[in-house]
């Protein structure tokens, strides 16, 4: 049997794989490091339908705020069961978090973008379907979304 872990974070590696410019996937302590310099946190859930709910905990935060630091940015990919991912850069999540523990929803209707919001409110611009992977391979700093 499949863990569901491996099954959710399979299909995101896979997209990432799959696209012309990965060279290289290492797995890291925070999560996965494409082309030795994009630290990629994945977060699943097997929900069917939108809204999709993730938790973010304090070790998440510190996790993932220690990998930012150490590699000048992170993105962080939201799984949605089966519907698609969800893709932002972690100060984009962080800033929707008010850097506390708490919950990010993502929801979608059919044929639309993801609308991603947290305790401090909805991130102004909707998230693409095929912002995943290619938010990976973006040049430059991470800037906000």
């Amino acid at each position: 049997m499949i863990d569901k872990l491996q099954f959710y974070h399979g299909a995101a590696i896979l997209c990432v794989v799959e696209d012309p410019r990965c060279n290289s996937i290492s797995k890291n302590e925070f999560g996965y490091l494409i082309n030795a310099e994009r630290l990629v946190a994945l977060k699943y859930t097997t929900k069917a339908h939108s809204p999709w709910r993730f938790t973010v905990t304090s070790d998440d935060i510190a996790r993932l705020d220690k990998a930012a630091l150490q590699f000048g940015g992170c993105a962080l990919a939201l799984i949605c069961g089966g519907d698609g991912i969800c893709a932002l850069f972690w100060a984009s999540a962080r800033a929707l978090l008010g850097g506390k523990p708490g919950w990010l929803s993502a929801k979608r209707v059919f044929a639309g973008c993801y609308a991603l919001s947290g305790p401090e409110g909805t991130m102004r611009k909707k998230i693409t379907l095929n912002r995943w992977p290619e938010l990976i391979f973006e040049d430059g700093e991470e800037v906000r979304e």
